[in-house]
């Protein structure tokens, strides 16, 4: 933590004080948007919650639960309820994955922000006590004048000049860490598909990209028609994206999407090869995939439609 000063030592830190904190609730901002698409699961698990206590006085028509089975086997539905109601479970069974598909993507960006909250955080504090050290070494009456107008301290000894740029190697230190077990990790462990599943995401909320790699190449080897693939291959071209793999994720983004276009992750598919394909500066493909995304999926949910519109801003498409 910070040593307390007196206030006359700590007045030139404000200006970077200042500066620092904007910069770390400027990354916080897009946290806001989060708790509206939070809201908006919540209401949708409400509604399925209300469709599955219809269903169940459909079953037992009139509400009334039997109170025993007869000795000759279970009452039948008439052919049109049951038609009905199986076309009803299918709606809620697809609503459910959609669900999941969006809680999985608030949770990874949730998981990113607080990585990079950490990361300012730790950056503001180190910054902070290199200055204080500066300020308590004896500088000259003058000093303060041009630190109260720049992060930098031209009258310091030319050894300590570069201390504020030297936080920069930390980050990635703290990003990379978990790397010092990617070897032990990514070999998916014995069991069911989900269970393979959780595995594989798991090591992607905490921030091993490479073993998440190798879990979801594998898993998508083993189950390429489970309905969890399309999650999978999509979170296999995260993997790639966040590490700035751009190529390798924009492959597997346009792999997800061909081999999957009717699935819940098709329009993320569709948004992550564009914005790939915008950071390899290829700029008319880019458009096109969001053109594609506007024209198939109208009703893609807002995050997705408001992150298309921005990059179409970005990359200036017609």
């Amino acid at each position: 933590m910070i040593r307390s000063e007196p206030s006359l030592r700590r007045r030139p830190l404000l200006p970077t004080v200042l500066l620092l904190t904007a910069s770390l609730l400027g990354t916080a901002a897009p946290a806001a948007a989060q708790s509206g698409d939070l809201r908006e699961l919540i209401n949708r698990v409400n509604r399925l919650e209300t469709e599955l206590q219809t269903l169940s006085r459909d079953v037992y028509r009139g509400g009334a639960r039997p109170s025993a089975p007869a000795a000759g086997g279970m009452e039948t539905a008439p052919p049109s309820v049951a038609a009905s109601l199986e076309a009803r479970l299918t709606r809620m069974e697809n609503d459910m994955l959609t669900l999941n598909g969006r809680y999985e993507e608030a949770a990874f960006q949730i998981g990113q922000l607080r990585d990079q909250l950490s990361k300012l955080s730790a950056d503001i504090d180190f910054r902070l006590s290199r200055l204080e050290q500066g300020a308590g070494g004896g500088l000259p009456p003058t000093s303060p004048a041009p630190l109260a107008g720049s992060a930098a301290e031209p009258s310091s000894p030319a050894p300590s000049s570069p201390a504020p740029s030297s936080p920069a190697p930390s980050s990635p230190t703290r990003s990379e860490a978990p790397s010092a077990s990617e070897p032990a990790t990514g070999n998916l462990p014995t069991g069911g598909a989900q269970e393979q599943y959780d595995y594989a995401f798991n090591l992607t909320r905490q921030g091993d990209y490479a073993g998440a790699e190798r879990a979801f190449t594998q898993f998508l080897a083993q189950h390429p028609t489970h309905q969890l693939a399309p999650n999978a291959q999509y979170w296999l071209g995260e993997t790639l994206y966040v590490r700035n793999k751009y190529k390798e994720s924009a492959r597997a983004f346009a792999e997800g999407y061909k081999k999957y276009p009717k699935s819940n992750k098709a329009p993320d598919s569709l948004l992550k090869l564009a914005m790939a394909l915008g950071n390899l500066n290829q700029r008319e493909d880019a458009c096109l995939a969001l053109d594609q995304l506007r024209t198939d999926f109208k009703d893609a949910p807002g995050t997705i439609q408001r992150r298309a519109e921005q990059e179409r801003n970005r990359l200036r498409c017609g």
